[in-house]
């Protein structure tokens, strides 16, 4: 009943993207129709808060009190390869995306300073953004394509509070970082704003699907450090595929094509 569920949920979830990137693709058609002194982008930055929902087998390792996601933040910047020369309805650039999924404390004991361990993710993508040459209407919809690279990485470092840091520089602040990559692609629609004055930041709403391999990553709660001073942790493995919902502003740089649209 549960490899049932798991299997239809990722139907879904595909039937889902498929649908979402049909309706993006229609929209840019009607958005990309011929007008005349039509504006384009040729230039699109954004700096994004997301939320990060895991694949189950991950999730059920995070362990927090937010409902097992991952909170954190996303930014990049497309430009177009023909700059500002022509219109372009592709974008290309690089995508980098953070989030934090759990902290665990410890506090000191005989042999030990008190220790915090933080579990985090980074991802390095590069991008490619199809949406419509000119720039029409208050939204302008889009899909990416990522493929990239992302990182897990835990950091045990000793728990110092002001005084630690100002008085107390010989002991070194990081005693354990482990850290394990893997392959990261995935694909994503959206759509952003367009302010009327150009000088002010429009708003955009993405949800990406990044499939990733599946990873070592520290079990949480399980670092420890022995009376002799060596750090000690368990590893698990798990799938590292996951849905991103982003939410921030972006900025564009525009110009003006004066004649008709070929």
């Amino acid at each position: 009943m549960c490899k049932m569920f798991i299997i239809i949920w990722h139907e879904m979830k595909i039937k889902f993207l498929i649908v979402l990137l049909f309706t993006s693709v229609s929209l840019m058609k009607v958005y990309g129709q011929k007008y005349d002194s039509s504006k384009f982008s040729f230039i699109n930055f954004y700096f994004n808060t997301q939320v990060a929902i895991p694949h189950k087998e991950f999730r059920e390792a995070i362990q927090n009190d937010l409902g097992n996601l991952g909170f954190g933040l996303a930014t990049g910047v497309v430009l177009s390869p023909l700059l500002e020369n022509k219109p372009s309805p592709v974008l290309l650039g690089i995508d980098f995306s953070y989030f934090k999924y759990g902290q665990d404390k410890q506090s000191a004991t005989v042999t030990s300073p008190p220790l915090k361990t933080t579990y985090n993710v980074f991802t390095w993508n590069g991008v490619a953004r199809l949406r419509p040459r000119f720039q029409r209407g208050s939204i302008t919809p889009f899909a990416d394509g990522l493929l990239g690279l992302k990182l897990y990485n835990t950091k045990t470092k000793i728990d110092k509070d002001v005084i630690d840091f100002i008085f107390n520089d010989s002991q070194p602040e990081v005693i354990n970082n482990v850290k394990s990559t893997g392959l990261n692609y995935g694909l994503g629609v959206g759509f952003y704003t367009n302010p009327k004055q150009q000088t002010n930041p429009g708003f955009t709403l993405r949800v990406l699907y990044l499939w990733g391999e599946d990873v070592n990553y520290v079990v949480r709660n399980s670092v420890k450090v022995t009376p002799g001073g060596d750090v000690t942790f368990e590893t698990a493995r798990a799938n590292t595929s996951m849905v991103l919902i982003q939410l921030g502003i972006t900025a564009t740089a525009l110009k003006t094509l004066v004649t008709s649209a070929d």
